[in-house]
């Protein structure tokens, strides 16, 4: 893949508008150093944070993934006033603030590791997610 030329190096809180929508930033690091999510009303695009199963992006501390950061990250997704939340990979889903502690928790066990690398050996919802799209099946945020 080619290089692209940066035009703007967006930061918490800047405000994007595409057509008549606003999007607002959230610097959300913990997966990856510069991970974005994007509020736009009642939905947060929400990156690699969660996913409907409680899942999070990869873990890798080699390659930038910060665990500290990643659970501040989850905190400030559930304490927002957001709705439905639009991951990276899976389907959309409603905000649940009980699968957001449990994550929170478990990825508050990790901080016992001594090296808790990679580890992930399948993705269930990212199969899932891809057999629908292939389908052309895409969210309908009306029946969440």
């Amino acid at each position: 893949m080619k290089p692209v030329k940066v035009d703007r190096r967006l930061v918490d809180g800047d405000v994007i508008t595409v057509g008549d929508q606003s999007l607002t930033v959230w610097h959300t690091p913990g997966h990856a150093a510069g991970q974005l999510a994007f509020k736009m009303g009642d939905v947060l695009f929400s990156g690699d944070n969660i996913y409907k199963d409680g899942c999070v992006g990869v873990i890798d501390a080699h390659h930038g993934s910060d665990i500290v950061q990643f659970i501040s990250s989850i905190e400030r997704i559930r304490d927002d006033d957001s709705v439905f939340l639009l991951p990276s990979h899976g389907p959309a889903f409603r905000k649940d603030k009980v699968l957001l502690d449990a994550t929170i928790q478990r990825l508050r066990g990790y901080l016992q590791m001594a090296d808790f690398g990679t580890c992930a050996t399948s993705w269930p919802l990212l199969d899932a997610w891809e057999r629908d799209v292939m389908a052309g099946r895409l969210p309908d945020l009306k029946n969440i």
